[in-house]
């Protein structure tokens, strides 16, 4: 029988990797077990001494769970998670840190180096913690640099999402993701923007010539004008705009591989076993593809479509991951789930 829930704290913003990792880290829970899963939903929800008191008097754990949460931010602790340092002591249940990262892009770097405010907060968290995992080596690499000893490194929860097998069909899932400056967002570059409906363009008309169906999957709902202008260009073009992550799954399975500027395109494509072609504007991309000893990603800045139509008559060739590939990913499920397995024992002698 239930008793305390576990909690869990994930940023939630429009981007539906965000929803994507809670997804996974809440259906791993409940393999193996029924405890209830209480949410923090909003991105600034400051969690404050009032709300500790209540974590300690009604969780079973506290569970910290996925993004690039270890990046300098305008929160009290000085990065993603909205709580002072000084009241981590405070918290008494079992604290667990899963498959997080540190955000870095390739250029026009919003974020910078960790402040050393950020570097303590970090450190503090991580000594209090009972497990924690980081989702790439880099990540890995600050965490010891930091004097932490005890983390481990597990990639991102949402690449362990699993939906029935669905057969393969002649399509090709893209992605074109605009949700900061440097992609060409409203307030910022334009002319990266313009690039890439130009190239797309060029490649979606290829495909359909050569009988491929393509569709674009929305990883966030301003994607909308995007797939808007896309569509001026190439009529025929299919999409989806749903906030439905079984959905999203669904079409990367049926496609024979994808094409994404946004590594949870990458990393939901993998998940059903669809090769990918990855196109990266920030490290956590090529981290990402380091684990799997998958070739460096196009540079989002200065990629061609000469480039990337080479790669599209390989993966036309070859639609498949390759098995070294599929190996180390089936290795890191075991990894995650003994590590999913442990969390649930914590929160079993904490009253679950």
């Amino acid at each position: 029988m239930t008793n305390k829930p576990i909690f869990l704290w994930c940023v939630m913003t429009s981007n539906r990797g965000d929803k994507a990792i809670r997804t996974s880290i809440t259906r791993s829970l409940h393999k193996y077990c029924d405890a209830p899963v209480a949410y923090f939903n909003i991105k600034f929800d400051e969690i404050t001494e009032q709300r500790i008191e209540q974590i300690n008097k009604e969780a079973s754990l506290l569970l910290i769970g996925g993004s690039g949460l270890y990046t300098n931010y305008k929160t009290s602790s000085g990065w993603y998670f909205p709580c002072k340092t000084e009241l981590f002591d405070k918290i008494k249940v079992p604290i667990v840190l899963i498959g997080i990262g540190c955000n870095n892009n390739l250029i026009d770097d919003l974020y910078g180096n960790l402040t050393e405010k950020t570097k303590q907060s970090i450190k503090k968290i991580n000594e209090l913690a009972i497990l924690s995992s980081v989702r790439d080596r880099r990540t890995y690499d600050i965490l010891t640099d930091l004097g932490v000893t005890k983390h481990s490194l597990i990639p991102d929860p949402a690449l362990f999402l699993e939906i029935p097998k669905i057969k393969k069909e002649k399509q090709v899932a893209i992605n074109i993701s605009q949700h900061i400056p440097l992609l060409g967002r409203y307030d910022g570059r334009q002319d990266i923007r313009e690039k890439n409906i130009l190239i797309f363009s060029q490649l979606i008309k290829k495909l359909y010539t050569i009988g491929y169906k393509v569709v674009f999957i929305a990883h966030d709902a301003l994607e909308q004008s995007i797939i808007n202008e896309l569509k001026k260009e190439v009529s025929e073009l299919s999409y989806i705009n749903i906030d439905n992550i079984d959905l999203m799954l669904q079409e990367y399975a049926k496609s024979e591989f994808s094409i994404g500027i946004r590594m949870h395109s990458n990393i939901l494509s993998m998940a059903v076993n669809t090769p990918f072609i990855a196109i990266a504007y920030d490290q956590k991309s090529i981290e990402f593809c380091k684990l799997f000893n998958l070739p460096t990603p196009l540079n989002v800045v200065t990629y061609t479509y000469e480039e990337l139509d080479k790669l599209c008559k390989f993966f036309i060739q070859y639609n498949k991951l390759d098995e070294k590939v599929l190996f180390l990913k089936n290795w890191y499920k075991e990894v995650y789930n003994y590590f999913i397995q442990r969390v649930v024992g914590y929160a079993s002698q904490n009253g679950y």
